[in-house]
Parts: structure tokens; sequence; C-alpha cells
């Protein structure tokens, strides 16, 4: 039996590792970091351990304060231009006004150092002032089984801007992850992104040493786009909901409420209401919350009859408990009531398109629904975005026209700052334009649609059954809906009903890899290059419970439907 204990040895690594860092910088120091960078470092370290080797304060990186004093000053920031850029401002103003000791200015960059920094800080005449280091956290544990690197803007920056830095990044915290787990005999591999993690990973295990192999587990590590229905579609369950509302940023949740005070939850921390309902479909929380509600009222009003003895063993033994649990209540109905004020009446709207979608009908009734959700103003353009690529990837894409027409009508809806934005989901396959130059004429004059991309949604849809199927157990994160496909191939790999050439036939349009394909299988790792959805992580944890196995769920990042679209803006 796996021992959980484990996954807590990943943040003790990302703790150690930067604390090695700043045993290398002796003395007095002050910490500036990157506003993105906060929430996931609160997750493997405290200000009381920073205090232990040198930090004297920790400052916020900001373009209008100059936060570099006369002690040691290092910068914690992500590997991207426009944070380096502000640390090249903020020297140079430095040196306009005083004189500055070439050692003084440390920069850690996360996840990794690139020459385009170095070059930038070449160019901004400030090379020979910085002495750079890197530093990556491992994986951070989000509850359950979930971890993720929480790398932000990974999917634009590899799938959408093709910069394939990250990936080596994420090639040495698998290293990390399996030293500590042990590797899968087993090991599926999708897409160009994942091969090359995985040509990565043994390039690791070579050069720094291998880990123990274990014959009953599997190891997957797929590409996004193995998938997107997963990420466009409107999940059900509270967590995906929630997610997809609001935004979950390192398992923690910020409520602006009606008084103008913001609420945080963080999601990882124990919280019984939470753990209860974060896997259930929306409509079935809702009920909860009132037989919750209910509970806890007639608990403080049953204290109010206690006698005087009675009294005090309430309060010394249940009250603090009974306070937390309705803290707690009251912010997940307050998140509850956002979500359904935010979805409101269009939540069936879009459940019922989508529908139609995933099982190949009504076309042009699909087409003119989603004109209709425009012109009465029912949802945001992400909103729409979302379903104009899932009825691309879903309906074998658009025809010039059709695109065209949804294009003028979007454009004159939400602004023509969105121009852009359909030529990026075109580069992206998110939408696919019919061929229409290629085409064969025959005698009778009939024209013929080539595309290389036409029908691979239906295709797999159909041969892994992924599509209206209710009585599955992971359809429920999708209403009933839609099975996500990821959750299906494991499936398939762990009930052993189908040989190893067969599951490779099955995928072929996917350019799908089995190695050592082994039976037995009682783990699953599953890695998901691009991010995984809160929806995929409830039906992963329904079929772990229904097979009796265990899934691990390993990803770049947490993405949704306006993530996904906002990279493309």
């Amino acid at each position: 039996m796996f021992d959980k204990k484990l996954l807590n040895a990943f943040p003790q690594i990302s703790h150690t590792n930067l604390i090695n860092i700043l045993k290398d910088l002796p003395g007095p120091k002050d910490l500036v970091v990157e506003h993105l960078l906060f929430k996931p470092l609160e997750i493997f370290i405290d200000m009381k351990s920073l205090r232990l080797y040198g930090v004297d304060k920790v400052y916020k990186l900001q373009e209008s304060i100059n936060p570099i004093t006369n002690q040691q000053c290092i910068f914690l920031v992500s590997s991207n231009l426009a944070a380096t850029k502000i640390i090249c401002d903020l020297i140079n103003s430095c040196l306009s006004i005083s004189s500055l000791a070439k050692d003084i200015i440390k920069v850690i960059l996360v996840p990794r150092s690139l020459i385009a920094i170095e070059k930038q800080f070449e160019e901004e005449g400030v090379f020979g002032y910085v002495e750079i280091f890197e530093f990556q956290w491992d994986f951070l544990h989000l509850g359950d089984s979930l971890l993720s690197l929480e790398l932000i803007d990974f999917y634009k920056n590899v799938f959408v801007n093709e910069n394939q830095s990250l990936l080596l990044p994420v090639a040495k915290a698998l290293w990390t992850a399996f030293m500590v787990l042990g590797f899968p005999k087993t090991v599926c591999i999708n897409g160009k992104f994942s091969t090359a993690v995985y040509k990565l990973l043994n390039r690791y295990f070579k050069e720094k040493g291998k880990p123990k192999i274990n014959n009953e587990s599997c190891f997957c590590i797929l590409d996004r786009d193995f998938d997107y229905a997963s990420v466009l579609l409107t999940p059900c369950t509270y967590a995906s909901l929630l997610d997809q509302v609001v935004g979950i940023q390192n398992g923690i949740v910020e409520i602006k409420k009606n008084d103008g005070t913001i609420s945080i939850k963080n999601l990882c921390n124990p919280d019984e209401t939470y753990e209860y309902v974060k896997y259930k479909q929306f409509g079935d929380v809702l009920n909860y919350w009132k037989s919750k509600s209910k509970e806890l009222q007639d608990k403080l009003e049953k204290s109010k009859k206690l006698q005087l003895d009675e009294m005090k063993q309430y309060v010394t033994q249940e009250l603090q408990n009974v306070l937390i649990a309705k803290k707690n209540l009251t912010f997940h109905i307050d998140a509850s009531e956002l979500v359904s004020k935010v979805i409101g009446d269009t939540f069936i709207d879009y459940i019922t398109i989508e529908k139609n979608m995933l099982e190949n009908r009504n076309r042009k009734e699909n087409l003119n629904s989603i004109e209709d959700l425009m012109a009465f103003g029912k949802g945001s353009a992400s909103n729409v975005l979302q379903l104009i690529c899932l009825f691309s990837l879903t309906q074998d894409g658009f025809t010039s026209i059709e695109l065209n027409n949804i294009k003028i009508k979007f454009l004159h809806q939400f602004g023509f700052q969105y121009f852009e934005t359909f030529h990026v989901l075109e580069k992206s396959n998110l939408i696919i334009k019919q061929d229409n130059n290629s085409i064969l004429h025959s005698n009778l004059n009939k024209i013929i649609s080539i595309n290389k991309t036409k029908q691979m949604m239906q295709n797999m849809m159909q041969k892994l059954r992924i599509a209206d199927d209710s009585e599955h157990c992971m359809s429920a994160a999708f209403g009933g809906s839609y099975v996500p496909a990821i959750g299906k191939l494991i499936e398939i790999i762990c009930k052993e009903e189908m040989p190893e050439e067969e599951i490779i036939k099955l995928l072929s349009n996917y350019s799908f890899q089995v190695n050592d394909f082994k039976t037995g299988i009682k783990s699953v790792y599953v890695m998901v290059i691009g991010g995984i959805t809160y929806a995929e992580q409830a039906a992963l944890h329904f079929l772990e419970k229904s097979m009796n196995i265990k899934i691990f769920i390993f990803s770049t990042n947490i993405i949704n439907g306006n993530i996904l679209i906002n990279s493309c803006l």
C-alpha cells in the first residue's frame, strides 16, 4: 500500500533547495519577490525559515518602488523578460545617483536561467552588477493525489508561443518525483511535448541516477491537446465550477464580498466541508448547504440550554470546532452564491448546446444557438469562444463561410481586439478550417473536402465511447454527457480488456506509444503537459474508487476553459 507521507517529501525538497541558495549568500539580506510567486512559495517555506538564514525584510517587486538598500538585495522572479526588465531599471536608477557594489545584487530565476535574460542584462548595461542563480520548486501538493508545478502561463509559452524552455524543468521535477516514488514499468506517451519531456527524463536517469522500478504501476504522459473537450466543456462539480468562475491559484480562492472585503480560503488545508462537496455536482451541493446550516444552528441552539458544568466541557472541547465549521460553511455558501450568480440561467443553455455538439447532431442549430447567445448577451467573450472551439473540434471544423460569419458577429459583439485571437486559435488547432483547396471533382461535379484533422475528435469519441455515457462514473464530472479521454485511457489499460497493439491502433491518429506493457497495474501516474482540469481530477477520483486502483495526477499547471482562451488572447 502506498504511503501518503511520501508526498510530503516534495515541499521538503523545495524548502531545502531554496535554503541552500540562501546559505551561499551569508549575512543580512533583503528579499524582493515577484507577486505571482508569493502563493507557491508559502506552500513550502515561511518567514520564520527565511529569517533563520538572514532575510530581514521581504518586498514585493514593483516598478515604482526601489527596494535596493545598502545591504544584500536578492531578487526572486520568474524567468521572463518583463520581470527582469524591472530589475534592470531599478539597478540603473541606483547607478545614476550613487555607486553600487558589483556583488550586491543577486537574482534567483524561477524555474531556470535563459540566455535571453542574460542578454537583456547585458544590453541594459547591468550584467556586471548581477549574479544569477536558478531555483525550481518541485511538485506542489494541492490535495488528494493532485500535484502541480503551478508554472504560470505554461500553456501560452509552450503550446501557443512554441517556447520549449520550460520542458527541461518539467523533466527535472519528474526525475525528483520518481526518485521518491519509484518509476513505473509500463509507460504510455502521447504528443510531441510529452515525447520531448520523456527523452529529457531518460537523460536525467542516465546522468543523475535511476529510481527503483515498480512493475505494478503505469506512467501516462500526455499533451493537453489529447483531449481539449475536457477543458472546453462546462464542468459540473463544485471544485471545477469554483475554479472556472472564481479561479483557484495554488489551492487558494479569493472571493470579493458585497461590502468590498475579500475572503480568502486555502483549499489545501483540512476542511471537512470542502472535502465532502468538492467532487459533488453543483446542484447537490446547494441542497447540502441547507442541511449543514441547520445542523450547525441546532448545535448552537442546544449549547444555550446546557448547564454550567456542561457548558465548560462544551466550550473547551466542541465550540472551537463548531465555529471553524461555521466559518468554512459561510465561505463556501458565499462562493456558491457567486458561482450561481455568474452562470445563472445560461448554465442549461450551454450544457444543452455542448451535449448536441458531442453527439454530432444539429450542426446548423448549434451554430444558430451560439449566435443567439451572443445576440442576447448570454456569456462572456471567453464563454462564447469556448463554444466556438468545441463546435470546431466536434463538428469537423468550420467551412470558410461559417467561420467568416461567426467571426464577424463575434467581433461586432465583443470588439475587434479579438481579431488576432481567431488567428491564434486556428494556429493552435482549436479552430479548424476545412481545406477548400484540397478538392476532388468527379464527373458529376461533386466536391469532397479533404482535411487531415477531419473527424479525429469524433473518431476518438466513438472508439473510446466517451460521449453521452451517463452511466459511467467519470461522466458525472460533466453532468453525464462526457467521459474524459485521459480517464478512459487509464481504465482501458488497467482493465486489461485490450492488448497493447489494440490500444496503439485505437489511438493511431494521436501518435500514441506504449513501452513495456505489463498487466496487473495497481497504480497509475498520469502527467499532463499543458495543464489538467479540476473536472478531470474529479473523474479520475471516481475511477480509482470504482476500480480500487491508485491514481497520482501530475501536471505542469491547473487549467480551465478561461485560462485556455486567455492564453490565446
